[in-house]
C-alpha cells in the first residue's frame, strides 16, 4: 500500500459562545498577522460576531457559489493573507478548504449548521462541466470551533439533514467492503469511526429532534467524528457510497431537496439492496424528522427511478449498484418495498 498522509484538525472546540474564542485559537497555534474571512449572505452576521473578538487585521468576502471564478478571485486575495476563517455553510467551508489548499495557508472551519461532514473533512464535492459532482482534496482544517449556540438554532431542516448524512454512513460503508474485494484500499480504523458517528445520531434522535444541547453536541461531534473518518482514509469513501450516488443524480435531475436528506433516502434503498437492516435506518431518520419517502423529498416517483437508474454512472466508484444485476425492475421492486415510493 502506498503512503498517504494523514492531516487531523489540531483544535477542536465545541462548545456555546466559542465563536468569541477565535484568536485565542489562532494564538494558540501561533496563526498570526491577517486573516480572509468567507462567510455566505445569510451568515455574514455570525462572521461579524466573531469580527468584533478577533485583533488580527483582515478582509471579508461574501461567497456566493463554489464557481471557478469564485476560487480563482479568493486565491488571487489569499496571497496577502496568513488564513482562511469561513464561518458558514457548506459552500462557505468548501470554498475556503480550496484556496487555503492552493495558497498554502491554514483553514479554520466555523460551521453555522449541523447540516453535513464537510465541516470537519478535507474533501471538496464540486461539479465538472456537464454537472457530474465528484469529491476533490481540499485543505483538512487546522481547528474546527464550533458554536452550539449557534448551531442549535440553525432551521431545523438543516439539523435532520446533517443527521440523515451520517446515518447514511451505514452504507457507505457496506459499499466500501465491497470496493475492498475489488483490491480497493480500506481501512478498518476509518470504519469503525463512520459507523460510531451513525449509531451516536441514531442514538442520540430523540435528544436531536428536542434541540436539547446534548443532542446538538453529539450531532456536532458525529459530524466531526465522520469528517475524520474520511481525513485518515483520504477519501470519501467511509461516508459516501451508492446513496451519495443517488443524491448526485436527484441534483442533476432537479431534485429541490438538501443533499443529506437525499443521502438518507438513498440509504434506505441501497441498505435493502445491500440486505442489510434498511428498516433500522427508515426508522432513524423518522426519528430525527427527516424524509423517507419520494414524497417526502418533494419528487415524482419518475424522478426517483430515474435517479436510481443513474446513480451507477455518477462516478467510477464500485458500489452495490455495480455488485447486484441491476435494471429498471430491480430498481422499482427496491423503492416499493422500501415505502419510497408507492
Amino acid at each position: 500500500m502506498d503512503p498517504h498522509l494523514i492531516e487531523l484538525p489540531r483544535k477542536i472546540l465545541v462548545g456555546k459562545g466559542v465563536i468569541k474564542k477565535v484568536q485565542s485559537i489562532c494564538d494558540d497555534l501561533g496563526i498570526d498577522g491577517s486573516a480572509l474571512i468567507l462567510t455566505g449572505p445569510h451568515t455574514q452576521k455570525f462572521a461579524d460576531k466573531m469580527i468584533k473578538h478577533i485583533e488580527m487585521d483582515y478582509h471579508k468576502e461574501i461567497i456566493e457559489s463554489l464557481s471557478k471564478h469564485t476560487i480563482k478571485r479568493m486565491e488571487s486575495l489569499a496571497k496577502r493573507f496568513n488564513i482562511v476563517l469561513s464561518v458558514g455553510g457548506g459552500r462557505v467551508i468548501d470554498t475556503g478548504k480550496l484556496v487555503a489548499l492552493r495558497s498554502d495557508i491554514p483553514f479554520i472551519s466555523i460551521p453555522t449548521a449541523p447540516s453535513h461532514d464537510g465541516i470537519a473533512s478535507e474533501r471538496v464535492s464540486i461539479k465538472e462541466g456537464n454537472g457530474k459532482p465528484h469529491s476533490i482534496a481540499g485543505k483538512p482544517p487546522i481547528a474546527i470551533i464550533a458554536d452550539i449556540k449557534i448551531l442549535r438554532n440553525a432551521p431545523y431542516r438543516l439539523i435532520a439533514s446533517g443527521c440523515a448524512d451520517i446515518i447514511s454512513n451505514r452504507t457507505a460503508v457496506n459499499d466500501w467492503r465491497l470496493g475492498k474485494h475489488k483490491g480497493e484500499y480500506f481501512s478498518e480504523f476509518a470504519v469503525d469511526l463512520a459507523l460510531h458517528a451513525a449509531e451516536m445520531v441514531i442514538r442520540s434522535a430523540e435528544l436531536i429532534r428536542k434541540r436539547k444541547e446534548k443532542g446538538i453536541r453529539n450531532l456536532v461531534k458525529a459530524i466531526i467524528t465522520s469528517g475524520i473518518s474520511m481525513s485518515m482514509a483520504h477519501s470519501s469513501r467511509p461516508a459516501s457510497g451508492a446513496e451519495h450516488m443517488f443524491s448526485h443524480a436527484l441534483d442533476l435531475l432537479g431534485s429541490p431537496a438538501l443533499h443529506g436528506e437525499q443521502c438518507g433516502v438513498g440509504s434506505i434503498v441501497m441498505a435493502y439492496l445491500q440486505g442489510d437492516d434498511w428498516e433500522k435506518i427508515r426508522d432513524a431518520l423518522k426519528s430525527v424528522g427527516a424524509p423517507v419517502s419520494a414524497k417526502e423529498l418533494g419528487i415524482t416517483k419518475e424522478m426517483a427511478i430515474e435517479a436510481l437508474l443513474k446513480a451507477r454512472k455518477i462516478r467510477k466508484r464500485y458500489t452495490i449498484l455495480n455488485h447486484i444485476r441491476f435494471n429498471r425492475a430491480k430498481a422499482v421492486e427496491a423503492l416499493k418495498a422500501t415505502g419510497v415510493i408507492d
